[in-house]
């Protein structure tokens, strides 16, 4: 569940950039930079030439972690499963799962 929450964290930044992206706009790696435009929010109100922060914060750090984490599961349960197959040999390894040598 961890792993879950952690890369829908990662998915919301990289939506955020590509959303900007898509205007033209890069977000700033370091600081505040002005986005120059009008910008209409959800409570309808005109927000003109909003500021856009750097946003290398927690959300960004926790998506690296998740990243990382998903990655150590992946590659424990592919090292897990090569011993299982190891164990197997012969033509009994290919039909059955629990032959023995």
């Amino acid at each position: 569940m961890t792993e879950l929450y952690l890369s829908f964290l990662l998915m919301y930044h990289g939506a955020l950039t590509m959303l900007l992206g898509g205007y033209g706009i890069l977000p700033p790696y370091l600081g505040t930079s002005p986005l120059l435009a009008n910008i209409v929010g959800l409570d309808l109100n005109s927000h003109p030439n909003p500021l856009v922060t750097a946003s290398f914060s927690l959300p960004f750090y926790l998506g690296f972690l998740s990243l990382g984490l998903i990655t150590t599961s992946l590659i424990v349960n592919d090292i897990v499963e090569r011993r299982k197959t190891r164990e197997m040999q012969g033509v009994g390894a290919i039909f059955t799962n629990n032959s023995k040598p």
